[in-house]
């Protein structure tokens, strides 16, 4: 089983973007040493099992130490992701195993959070090729194939395991993958191993005991179009804890997970010395200031540690946690939101953004509460800097629509009928929407006469 809990490590290293710069592998398998790139200019493509994958959007990031990361992504959470380290024109081994950090993952947005990636202990491999890396235009082309495996789980997301007691591993073929002058960021907020600000901190008890950290560090990874804080600290007696945040969590409380696909809340432990990573489950985080324009997080968090694949019986308890960290800002990006009921100002205690998916339209969805109230409005995120009538439900996936709570657990969801939105700024590059709304409340069935009032709404969000 020493190979399964190998696995278990690099597959929860990859997830949680711990990418450290190697030597290039010497290449192995079966490639095909010069594909095809048929991909137009600004596109990512490839064949997933046959099928054409064509992105919608295309990030790609590299940072000072030369860290590439290029994401494809399609409606819905399907997205390739392709990690090298050393980044320059040649050809580059895509089986992470050993000291070879570069990889390739494809996430095909079921509830299996966990990527098929290329790695050499489940049986991956793959190959890229980047033939053109113009630093005066900052863009990149280049083409690349792999097969990647991960574990299978069931609707709970526990792994599914044979007659042995062993996991059950599946595999997809990624071919003819190509991208062709894809612009590139520059990432110099971190991520290079550096200490962070000397004005970071960082302090929890585990199982009781300190863990004062030696050093600090704060990055900033997006993935697969999702903002995330990355702080990680380790102590002298090489003890690791790291916490995920995504930059859209604002103010207020909230669960952690204890499987990410790199864009969730999750808190992981390492007792170093070749333990193995310990995830949330449950745990917890209060983040009492975040600061998006300056660039701080403070909170407060604990966790119970455990194995995310249930493999071992390991137990740690984080608690006390705490964290003041600084990290790059962006003016004008805190969240913020404000409305009237009733003539009654309604300024929440806590802003939630999310995304998903409904027939094709990618949506988001803006979450306030104060007490028991609740209030949210959810539109495509293909709206345009324009004015739109509000409706009363989300059925073709292209609706806008307004709802209030007054009384969350106890009374009904009124909805807007009517109900005006106009978007006043969209920064599609900063990921940040402005806008103003009003709309009337009523009961969707007809059956409550009752009827609120909501004026003077406005509000800014930084996407996730």
């Amino acid at each position: 089983m020493k190979k399964m809990y190998l696995l278990k490590g690099m597959l929860l290293v990859f997830l949680a973007f711990q990418f450290f710069s190697c030597e290039n592998e010497p290449l192995t398998g079966e490639f095909v040493q010069e594909e095809q790139n048929d991909a137009e200019e600004g596109q990512f493509r490839a064949q997933i099992e046959g099928q054409q994958f064509i992105a919608n959007t295309v990030s790609a990031t590299l940072t000072t130490d030369n860290e590439l990361v290029i994401t494809g992504t399609k409606p819905g959470g399907e997205s390739i992701v392709l990690t090298i380290a050393n980044a320059a024109v040649g050809s580059f081994n895509l089986t992470l195993g050993g000291t070879n950090e570069n990889s390739g993952s494809y996430f095909d947005g079921s509830a299996n959070v966990l990527p098929y990636i290329s790695a050499d202990a489940l049986g991956g491999y793959g190959l890229m090729n980047i033939t053109e890396l113009d630093a005066s235009t900052n863009t990149i082309t280049g083409t690349f194939s792999f097969v990647g495996f991960r574990i299978k789980v069931d609707g709970d997301g526990n792994p599914i395991l044979d007659g042995n007691g062993d996991p059950i591993l599946e595999n997809i073929e990624i071919s003819n993958g190509a991208f062709n002058g894809i612009e590139y960021v520059i990432d110099d907020t971190g991520g290079g191993g550096g200490t962070g600000n000397p004005n970071d901190e960082f302090f929890a008890k585990v199982d009781g005991v300190d863990f004062i950290a030696d050093t600090i560090t704060v990055t900033e990874p997006m993935v697969s179009e999702v903002h995330m804080i990355k702080i990680e600290a380790k102590s002298q007696l090489g003890e690791m804890m790291r916490i995920d945040v995504p930059r859209s969590l604002g103010v207020g409380t909230f669960d952690m997970v204890n499987i990410s696909d790199g864009t969730k809340l999750i808190a992981l432990y390492n007792a170093g010395g070749g333990a193995e990573n310990l995830t949330s489950n449950p745990g917890t985080i209060t983040i009492s200031e975040f600061d998006l324009e300056a660039g701080i997080l403070k909170a407060s968090f604990s966790f119970t540690g455990t194995d995310p694949l249930n493999q071992l019986p390991d137990v740690v308890d984080v608690t006390e946690g705490s964290f003041t960290v600084y990290f790059e800002g962006v003016p004008g990006a805190n969240n913020m939101f404000t409305a009237n009921v009733d003539g009654t100002g309604y300024t929440p205690d806590n802003i939630e953004i999310t995304t998903s998916v409904v027939n094709q339209y990618p949506r988001i969805t803006i979450t306030t509460t104060i007490g028991d109230k609740k209030m949210e409005l959810t539109f495509p995120a293909t709206v345009t800097e324009d004015t739109f009538e509000m409706g009363t439900e989300v059925i073709d996936g292209d609706e806008i629509v307004a709802t209030y709570t007054p009384l969350v657990g106890t009374s009904i969801t009124y909805v807007s009928n009517p109900g005006i939105i106009t978007i006043t700024n969209y920064d599609i590059a900063n990921g940040i929407i402005e806008g103003i709304f009003n709309f009337t409340a009523i009961d969707a069935t007809g059956q409550d006469p009752t009827v609120y009032q909501i004026t003077g709404g406005s509000f800014l969000v930084v996407l996730p």
